[in-house]
């Protein structure tokens, strides 16, 4: 790097110009804390400091002689089974040991010769990170002993200390807010009166959250659910439609070796600092934002545009393992994600680093794009819908995390704990990064959208209304329809040891239309959610769309069902338009319009029945496509406007995986996955995957067509490497076929 100066160059400069990097002293680089702090804040716990074998005390004189009776230690056993048992850790594949804060740990010390409680005092060091300081909590000194010239009153950890011999059995229990991370450890004996030896004990220890501990923020009383959202690295995401709801297994995976690192790789790189690792409302929004890749080069790049030539399609996934390693291997962004798996690499980390944490999905969830709680469709005099107006999208199903918390930041009260939304889907920024949450399910149910973080954004999700607005020659609009129930239909998690789901929309919501709802929605506007206020026309003429489930490839009926509700004669123009959308709500292609009128006499109900052919969809079908059926007819008598809207899911087959041998820990047993092509088409470039728990690894399967009516056969084997429940999750995807997925749940004898 080269430097040019006018002037006099300065001395300070000089020394720059002789440095083999300089531009590591300049702003924007990590040494630019330089006459602003003493030394730069750390923001990973795997870089380490360099700590002198010998410190002096300030003011010794030269050492002497060396002491050869001096304390030094000549063993060290973690009691590595022991700890993790204790700690439900066991299940990580990690060579270190890996602990809960706020819960005792046991480490043996065997000495050169037994420790004089009198002369000798010891201690152990705690360090994480560059810099390390006391006071920000990443230097933490453990007394061995009564006597010691050295306090750190800021230490929270207790120890307790056993000596039996040369022996010494040290229990220690971390501080229940202590930082989450990686901590080096060092042995550090005191010798008067000159210094300090110390001994680098050569490991490090992981300390993570913890649900079991009363005093840590994260802390969860029923064991059965901290089983589920903390422990459980298997689970279910459901997606789908309100009417059709589907679901498909995902493996978080946390216990697979290399994942722990990778996730604190994720943390480290987020560029949070060490000791804001303290506070898991901290931690959780900052993963919120590294999940995804855009801002800061996180783990996931978004792609909902259904080419996936330069990735991996969103579908393919099985689950989190796979993409967190080759995001820590290769420190780039891995493509491609969606919603779902955006969640369940979160839930992974969340649950890696102890946070309880789960996957929800939303139906008919709204992104409101100008922030007044309504989705707005509008349509042309004519009937058919004006995507030009159209700027709002009104997701299938969207899905997010929630986190279990403490949130002293909102209330000193408990009202606003528990429950939080997190959602890492890049959507919407927020301070600046592509990130939400931690937001307050009880505060969004409550309309307290004054707390941090994001309750507005969130709100709108579950709470906005439809409104239906016809768009005259001249630009002017008109409300025509209102619906204030169709957002937020269903909100939906995996049950707690089961994979059904459970309803949690009461969470989030009051029964619409109550007292407590109307009151939420008024205190929510006082809040800054703008609503549309603009009333709609009363008919007496009501429209329904209604469809069966549909098998992707088959030909289906739609039905429009009109009913006369007064006691006249009425005459309907009706104007159906058939669509192909993304999940995501964004119409992708148009494919049919009908248009019909119809008489009914008073009080009458009618059914027109709509035939659907599946050469007329098959060709405009996209990623996760849905087809959605808009409505918009016309009262010839007294002018008033009907609409209706209908989404259909198109479901697709299920892989079929087999299991043949011996399920026993060490023993190897064999999956097979079974397909037949069902449809009329070639199926081109089909991708499979399979993935067991634990350390049954990722297993790829390439087929470069299946020919329709051909079956396929892949077995691959097996060997379980702990006793218990185990699933195997497949998938099958190639550019005409997605979404398609087996899972085979096992048990393991010991």
């Amino acid at each position: 790097m080269s430097f040019s100066w006018t002037n006099p160059i300065p001395i300070a400069y000089k020394k720059l110009l002789q440095m083999e990097h300089p531009e590591q002293l300049l702003p924007g680089f990590s040494m630019h804390y330089r006459g602003r702090l003493n030394a730069p804040k750390g923001k990973s716990d795997a870089e380490k400091d360099d700590l002198p074998e010998f410190e002096p005390f300030k003011g010794a004189v030269p050492r002497g002689p060396q002491d050869y009776n001096s304390l030094t230690l000549m063993k060290l056993d973690l009691h590595k089974n022991e700890n993790t048992m204790a700690h439900r850790t066991n299940s990580f594949k990690h060579d270190n040991l890996i602990i809960r804060r706020g819960q005792k740990f046991i480490m043996t010390l065997t000495f050169n010769r037994t420790y004089n409680l009198n002369t000798d005092t010891a201690m152990l060091e705690f360090v994480m990170g560059k810099n390390s300081l006391s006071g920000k909590a990443t230097y933490v000194i453990v007394l061995l002993g009564p006597k010691c010239p050295i306090s750190d009153q800021t230490c929270k950890w207790v120890v307790e200390v056993k000596m039996t011999g040369d022996t010494m059995t040290v229990g220690i229990t971390p501080s229940a807010d202590c930082i989450v991370g990686q901590y080096h450890i060092f042995l550090t004996v005191l010798v008067n009166p000159s210094g300090k030896k110390r001994t680098d004990l050569n490991t490090d220890i992981y300390v993570l959250f913890n649900a079991w501990c009363p005093e840590d923020e994260v802390f969860l009383s029923d064991e059965n659910q901290r089983k589920e959202y903390v422990l459980n690295d298997q689970g279910i995401i459901f997606n789908g439609e309100t009417d059709n709801v589907a679901s498909r297994p995902w493996n978080f995976g946390q216990y697979k070796p290399g994942v722990l690192d990778a996730c604190f790789y994720v943390l480290n790189k987020s560029g949070i600092l060490l000791d804001d690792r303290k506070s898991v409302i901290l931690v959780t929004r900052r993963t919120s934002a590294m999940v995804n890749a855009l801002d800061d080069n996180g783990v996931l790049v978004g792609n909902w545009s259904g080419v996936y030539t330069m990735g991996t399609s969103p579908s393919a996934w099985t689950g989190s393992a796979e993409i967190l390693l080759q995001y820590s291997n290769s420190g780039t962004p891995v493509s491609y994600a969606q919603c779902w798996v955006y969640a369940g690499v979160l839930n992974t980390i969340l649950r890696c680093l102890g946070v309880p944490c789960r996957v929800v999905t939303n139906y008919n969830s709204s992104h409101d794009s100008n922030g007044n709680l309504t989705i707005d469709i509008f349509v042309d005099e004519d009937g058919t819908m004006n995507r030009t107006h159209t700027n709002d999208s009104m997701w299938n199903y969207h899905c997010w995390n929630e986190a279990y918390m403490r949130r002293p930041d909102m209330t000193l009260d408990s009202k606003y704990w528990g429950w939080q939304v997190v959602d890492a889907t890049p959507q919407e920024t927020s301070n600046g990064f592509y990130q939400c949450g931690p937001t307050s399910v009880k505060a969004i149910k409550e309309g307290d959208l004054c707390y941090p973080y994001d309750a507005r954004f969130v709100f709108a999700e579950v709470n906005s209304d439809v409104v239906f607005k016809m768009v005259d020659r001249n630009g002017q609009w008109t409300t025509v329809q209102k619906n204030t129930t169709y957002v937020g239909k269903k909100i939906l998690t995996k049950a707690v040891g089961s994979n059904v789901a459970e309803s949690i929309m009461n969470n989030y919501k009051y029964e619409e239309g109550s007292p407590s709802d109307v009151a939420v929605m008024e205190r929510a506007t006082s809040f800054g959610c703008a609503r549309d206020r603009s009333l709609h026309q009363e008919t007496d003429v009501d429209i329904e769309l209604m469809a069966p489930s549909v098998q992707l490839g088959q030909h289906f009926y739609l039905t429009l069902g009109i009913k006369n509700k007064s006691l006249e004669q009425r005459t309907v123009q009706l104007t159906v338009t058939c669509s192909v959308i993304y999940y995501t709500g964004v119409n992708f292609s148009s494919f049919k319009e009908e248009r019909k009128t119809v008489s009914l006499g008073p009080s009458m109900t009618k059914n027109l029945i709509i035939e659907i052919l599946a050469n007329e969809y098959m060709d405009h079908m996209v990623d996760q496509g849905s087809l959605k059926f808009i409505c918009v007819g016309k009262v010839q008598e007294n002018n008033q406007v009907l609409a209706a809207g209908q989404v259909v899911r198109m479901e697709v087959p299920i892989l079929s995986l087999k299991l043949d041998g011996e399920v026993r820990v060490g023993h190897e047993m064999s999956v097979t996955v079974e397909f037949t092509n069902i449809f009329n088409m070639v199926l081109e470039h089909v991708h499979l995957r399979m993935e067991g728990p634990g350390e049954m690894g990722f297993k790829k399967k390439y087929y470069e067509y299946i020919a329709p009516g051909a079956s396929l056969t892949w077995t691959e084997s097996f060997v379980p490497e702990r006793p218990g429940e185990g699933t195997v999750v497949g998938s099958l995807d190639c550019p005409k076929l997605r979404q398609v997925y087996g899972k085979l749940e096992f048990y393991s004898q010991p």
